[in-house]
């Protein structure tokens, strides 16, 4: 052991009586926490005897609870099947498809978005997390789709100049497993591209909107007031580049969400207004 309080993973697996491979297991599930350093994965003898202790009191640790810290690591090293693999052990455990986004997955990209924002992250390590997590996301998308009639169809997208398309994925996933038919127009969407796609739409419910760039205030607005004039839905706006609901109707017309459950409740009100209205 090269230093008194890390090991290399091929050490943790002498430690541990297994093979190599079975402690990389571990390792991309998320049950042994470790760190790459120089190229090669490196686990603290803190975190060995962690693991130790969880094994002891349980025979079954694949059902370990699964927790957003343990996302967070296994997305900031790129880790795509390690993370759809603690998402599918979660899921195997009764959480529900809406629960491994909204309590899982997007706090652990929150957390990660706050980090980069305070320093303790490199722009590159946010690149990185955020690819994983779409591949992950485009993995299980399939997972939320819900049988029954379609209640309506939604548009949702990100403002011109806001570069991310993850939150429109998700919540794009979100709301097909609540019986919405969604049109997702990605990231960076003018205007007139949501009137022009709106206009062959006959059961439009809402069209929701992404905001994630605080710089980007003057074409927020733009498109709020571009689509207010062309619509006869409700605009529904969140984001992180929206502080709260004072500084969203500032922007312009809008029905402000401050999360994406905020944003389902949201969208189920529009539901609802475009029934009585019918």
């Amino acid at each position: 052991m090269s230093n008194a309080e890390t090991m290399s993973l091929t050490e943790a697996a002498e430690r541990l009586n297994v093979h190599y491979m079975t402690a990389y297991k571990y390792v991309r599930t998320g049950r042994l926490h470790a760190t790459k350093s120089g190229g090669q994965w490196v686990v603290s003898e803190e975190e060995l005897e962690a693991f130790t202790g969880a094994r002891g009191r349980d025979q079954h640790p694949q059902r370990a609870e699964v927790v957003p810290q343990l996302l967070e690591a296994r997305l900031l090293v790129g880790d795509e099947n390690g993370t759809f693999q603690l998402l599918e052990n979660a899921q195997s455990a009764g959480a529900s498809p809406e629960e491994l986004y909204l309590d899982l997955l997007t706090p652990a990209l929150v957390s990660i978005g706050e980090r980069w924002h305070a320093g303790e992250l490199s722009i590159a390590d946010e690149h990185l997390a955020t690819a994983t997590a779409i591949r992950v996301v485009a993995r299980f998308g399939p997972r939320f789709a819900s049988r029954g009639r379609s209640r309506g169809t939604v548009i949702i997208a990100g403002v011109a100049g806001d570069h991310h398309s993850l939150p429109t994925a998700l919540l794009r996933d979100l709301l097909r497993s609540r019986r919405f038919d969604v049109l997702d127009l990605g990231a960076h969407t003018p205007a007139d591209s949501i009137l022009d796609v709106a206009a062959g739409v006959d059961n439009l419910v809402a069209v929701g909107l992404s905001a994630t760039n605080g710089d980007n205030e003057f074409r927020i607005s733009e498109t709020l007031h571009r689509l207010d004039d062309g619509l006869t839905v409700p605009v529904i706006l969140g984001g992180s580049a929206i502080r709260d609901r004072s500084h969203a109707r500032s922007l312009g017309p809008c029905i402000h969400s401050e999360s994406a459950r905020d944003a389902l409740d949201k969208f189920e009100l529009a539901h609802t207004a475009a029934a009585v209205s019918s």
